[in-house]
């Protein structure tokens, strides 16, 4: 597992890395909607990829990476600060305040008004009880905020409804350097890294840094785990190292 100091290293090692030594890979559905016919959804994949960052001082410009255009750069952290808003607001919102920020994406998932999951409908509940956890016994391996549940989001296979990428954040509180410190790991099944990957990471990492808020202490790491690791051709076409 490579460790990088700097976000910028890191999203530019491993975009260096999908087109180096992604596998091709024929995607079925994407979220909720059948692409087998559609070729922009081939895709490069690294299947179980992992690193870890370990500072942070350039997180915010992961957007101006990934997005070049101005006004689109904009509304994607708008809606990034909007969804962790959301997350970590402490009731489980539906559709919640985040999706208009990119109504173009998001307005295709809503049925009847609402989505078939969100985060912050899975987060919320287990906020407090991790909190308490961290606060009380700082050696604690069970520090697990849970994504995925597979008693609904199994049924949900083939295309039939959303299923989460993540699946699920873990705290460590230790002592590091004499220094009492929160280190992230957060684990995804699945991961489309032109779309979600700067999103996804920012959130982790800004959650991360709630959390160590919370706890008066450190935010020290943060460790990525991905079942896959994937751009679609629609997006890596665009892109000049591809």
């Amino acid at each position: 597992m490579r460790i990088y100091s700097s976000v910028l290293e890191a999203v530019k090692e491993i975009e260096r890395d999908l087109a180096e030594m992604g596998i091709f890979n024929k995607s079925l559905t994407v979220q909720d909607v059948d692409v087998r016919e559609n070729p922009d959804y081939d895709s490069r994949e690294l299947p179980g990829y992992a690193y870890m960052i370990t500072r942070f001082d350039d997180l915010k410009d992961i957007f101006k990476f990934f997005f070049e255009n101005t006004e689109e750069r904009i509304s994607v952290m708008l809606y990034s600060q909007a969804e962790l808003d959301d997350r970590i607001y402490g009731l489980g919102l539906n559709p919640g305040n985040s999706w208009v920020w990119r109504a173009d994406y998001w307005r295709r998932f809503l049925k009847e008004g609402k989505f078939s999951y969100t985060y912050s409908e899975r987060i919320h509940w287990q906020l407090g009880p991790v909190l308490n956890e961290l606060s009380e016994a700082k050696g604690s391996r069970q520090c697990i905020i849970t994504i995925y549940d597979s008693c609904k989001d199994l049924q949900n296979m083939g295309g039939k409804a959303r299923i989460p990428c993540s699946m699920y954040y873990q705290f460590l509180r230790r002592e590091i350097s004499g220094k009492d410190s929160l280190m992230l790991v957060y684990t995804m099944r699945s991961c489309d890294f032109y779309t979600h990957f700067p999103i996804d990471v920012w959130l982790a990492i800004k959650l991360g840094k709630w959390v160590a808020e919370c706890l008066k202490i450190d935010f020290y790491n943060f460790t990525h785990f991905i079942g896959s690791l994937h751009a679609f051709r629609k997006d890596y076409e665009k892109r000049r190292i591809f």
